[in-house]
């Protein structure tokens, strides 16, 4: 093989490596999110755990589950949503996942229906507006540790490409 022969072999590889690089970056930024909600917390520089539920007068039929997860609609719906040549995004098509990442005040109508009390009085149908204060619990972000997991595995990309 001659000397220019191995340099066009080089840089294929080069290429190839290159090209792999944002899928890859994208996998492991879904894979951080994902685990994420197994820690239940956000591992950025230091971990932030999330806020616990709070337990109201409506008892929880499963009360030892995760947070953010009831049918795991959310944890299921991360994913690569964007990809380019030199960037790669990940996100949720799930209305309520900002609300959960970055928290938030809402305010919710309720509908009550009419129903008998037990010592015999009667409440009508009405409806009222309640505000809720959704607490941060953010699995998705920049971290210091995805970077550096990111960086880990394009080096070991590009270290495996060109051997």
């Amino acid at each position: 093989m001659t000397p220019e022969q191995g340099i066009q072999q080089l840089m294929n590889k080069y290429r190839v490596a290159v090209l792999r690089v944002p899928l890859l970056a994208g996998n492991e930024a879904v894979n951080f999110t994902l685990d994420n909600f197994k820690m239940q917390g956000f591992l950025g520089a230091t971990f932030q755990p999330w806020a616990t539920r709070k337990t109201g007068w409506k008892r929880d039929k499963r009360k030892g589950r995760a947070l953010l997860i009831d049918t795991g609609r959310l944890r299921r719906s991360i994913r690569i949503t964007r990809i380019t040549a030199d960037s790669v995004s990940i996100g949720s098509n799930v209305k309520y996942a900002q609300a959960h990442n970055q928290g938030a005040s809402i305010s919710v109508i309720q509908s009550v229906r009419s129903f008998s009390r037990s010592n015999g009085s009667n409440v009508k149908a009405h409806t009222r507006r309640v505000n809720v204060k959704i607490p941060r619990r953010q699995f998705m972000g920049n971290s210091p540790y995805l970077n550096a997991r990111i960086s880990r595995v394009i080096t070991a990309t590009f270290l495996k490409e060109l051997r």
